[in-house]
């Protein structure tokens, strides 16, 4: 009956372990998708972040353009 019993029990550990084992399979999965959604993300917010600061550097030239063209104004 020990080895009936020492069967089960082996059994049991190796249930418990191949359960561990898809928990841990499935969390990796979960944190590798988590990881490309913000990969993702991330590159989208680099995007729009270069986009804006080209408009900002644009816009700062327009601004720099009208001031000289209002001091040209002022001295005639």
């Amino acid at each position: 009956m020990s080895v009936e019993k020492a069967k089960q029990g082996l059994e049991q550990a190796n249930s418990d372990v191949t359960a561990e084992l898809k928990q841990a399979l499935a969390a990796r999965q979960e944190a590798e998708r988590r990881r490309k959604l913000t990969d993702t993300q991330l590159q989208e917010t680099s995007v729009r972040l270069a986009e804006t600061e080209a408009k900002s550097n644009e816009l700062s030239e327009k601004v720099n353009k009208l001031q000289v063209q209002m001091q040209l104004w002022y001295w005639f």
